[in-house]
């Protein structure tokens, strides 16, 4: 498949080829002590880090950008065949790699987790950069410019390359991704911070990789000062502070090195070039280790504070659901409270009168003289039904009838105390019980009831209605049951009704 190219993707091809070439000018002829020994390789970090943030597609174009800025920069100083193989052998390295790290990882590769750094460590400087130094060592033999054993040149070829991906590589990969989202902001704190710890660092570092006597003390304690430097700029810094942090420590020891001074205790070049190579590797590894390490807790903690964010909105949400649903369930509890209310009022109620009805009146009733049995009390019940009432039915028409019945109430409901019960019976019958009351009282009662129902004018349509009511008054024993005790009043009633009717009879025994 063709590939289209745009000109940012040409800009950035040639831009990975430029710096691969000035990263390989300056290993050939910057970084290599004058018994010939290369120090650290810096282009294929900058080659690796091109193959772990852009496409598969663009690879073969950045490795053969790569390829000739390698022969480029060798070919002075070594045969066409030997640049070639020195830009395939690195190749090979980068492209591994690459391929392992990005299988594992996958896409998006960033050092902003442990785990990937982890990776880029195994698969890079360890596997990649090893393998690629049994190839580098061989070509060394090729070209009968070594005067050093295969294995010290595979070992120097591996911690060389090793050290380059670990110094250059995670500084350059988190400095895309961040350039990704556009230019930070300058904060004048940080620079100062930096420019205080670099101050430092190379002052210490001076003093740390010159010359010193292995028969000091402090010549055995020089190379432990710049590590918790390291360490400081991975707190505070972050990978791309501690990345150029470590930078400048190698920068120093380099220099030195190259100038044949070195603050170890030999004389043989390619073991000071090797103790070197292990020492930078080590503040590098635990300085950006570090400072990965703490870019994924200092995620995970932002992580954890939008999820609390998120719960505390949810459980928000949830309490205002529960409230909603409490108030919900209050509101239907109501609800059905009055609508039990209702039930039992119109259960227990005359639904014309509103009174009680005849259950429960009677419920009533025999719970109040279970109650006046036990405490000797006595009581009374007043009968009453009106008179002629289906004349009035028959005349007048049924909502006259019922106009009458709630229109007796008033003066019977004046006449009785709160306690008393009162009860529509059935028609036009009611019955009231009189608690701790005789039957001479009883009947004056029964008699004030029938005056003043007698009394009364009902207007209805232009129309007065007179109705009069006949009334049977009973005295309770004491002892017998509500159903004696109402006939006693109803056998009374009956013999007002034969005589006359509109009159108060009493019953003449206790019932």
């Amino acid at each position: 498949m063709a590939v289209a190219f745009n000109p940012k993707r040409l800009m950035t091809i040639l831009l990975v080829g430029v710096a691969y070439y000035g990263g390989a000018m300056l290993g050939v002829h910057q970084t290599i002590t004058p018994e010939g020994i290369a120090i650290l390789w810096l282009p294929n970090a900058i080659l690796l880090s091109a193959f772990l943030i852009l496409p598969y597609r663009q690879w073969p174009f950045l490795g053969l950008a790569a390829l000739v800025a390698e022969v480029g920069a060798d070919f002075p100083v070594f045969p066409l065949w030997a640049a070639l193989a020195f830009g395939l052998v690195n190749l090979f390295e980068v492209a591994l790699a690459a391929l392992l790290i990005r299988y594992v990882v996958g896409a998006g590769f960033n050092f902003d987790r442990l785990r990937s750094g982890a990776y880029f460590l195994f698969f890079g400087p360890v596997i990649s950069s090893a393998l690629a130094g049994l190839a580098g060592a061989g070509i060394y033999i090729l070209l009968g410019r070594a005067d050093t054993a295969y294995l010290t040149l595979w070992l120097l070829w591996w911690f060389g390359d090793a050290l380059g991906l670990l110094l250059l590589t995670p500084f350059l990969v988190v400095a895309w991704r961040r350039l990704e989202h556009g230019l930070p902001r300058l904060r004048w704190h940080v620079v100062a911070e930096v420019s205080l710890l670099w101050f430092v660092v190379i002052v210490l570092g001076i003093h740390t990789f010159e010359q010193g006597n292995p028969g000091d003390l402090e010549f055995f304690f020089r190379p432990v000062w710049l590590v918790p430097l390291g360490i400081l700029a991975a707190v505070r810094l972050g990978v791309i502070g501690a990345s150029a942090t470590v930078m400048l420590i190698v920068a120093l020891a380099v220099w030195y090195l190259v100038q044949g001074v070195h603050p170890y205790a030999t004389s043989v070049p390619q073991y000071a070039v090797w103790l070197t190579q292990q020492y930078l590797a080590l503040i590098a590894v635990v300085s950006i280790g570090l400072a990965i390490l703490l870019c994924e807790i200092a995620d995970q903690r932002e992580a954890l504070k939008i999820h609390e964010g998120a719960l505390e909105a949810y459980n928000e949400f949830l309490e205002e659901r529960v409230r909603m649903r409490t108030l919900a369930l209050e509101d239907a509890n109501q609800a059905l409270q009055r609508a039990n209310e209702q039930l039992a009022s119109a259960a227990a109620t005359d639904e014309l009168t509103g009174i009680s009805n005849r259950r429960h009146f009677r419920a009533e009733a025999q719970r109040e003289l279970s109650r006046l049995r036990q405490g000797g009390e006595s009581a009374a019940v007043i009968l009453v039904d009106l008179d002629h009432f289906k004349t009035i039915n028959d005349s007048y028409g049924h909502e006259a009838g019922d106009l009458v019945l709630r229109s007796v109430l008033v003066p019977m409901s004046q006449s009785m105390r709160p306690r008393d019960l009162f009860g529509r019976m059935g028609g036009e019958e009611f019955l009231i019980l009189l608690s701790g009351v005789d039957l001479e009282t009883a009947a004056s009662i029964a008699e004030r009831i029938r005056a003043a129902i007698e009394a009364l004018g009902i207007e209805y349509h232009g129309q007065k209605i007179h109705v009069t009511a006949s009334f049977g008054v009973a005295q309770w024993d004491g002892q017998s049951d509500l159903d004696e005790f109402i006939r006693c009043a109803d056998e009374t009633l009956y013999r007002a009704k034969n005589r006359g009717r509109n009159r108060v009879e009493c019953h003449l025994e206790e019932c």
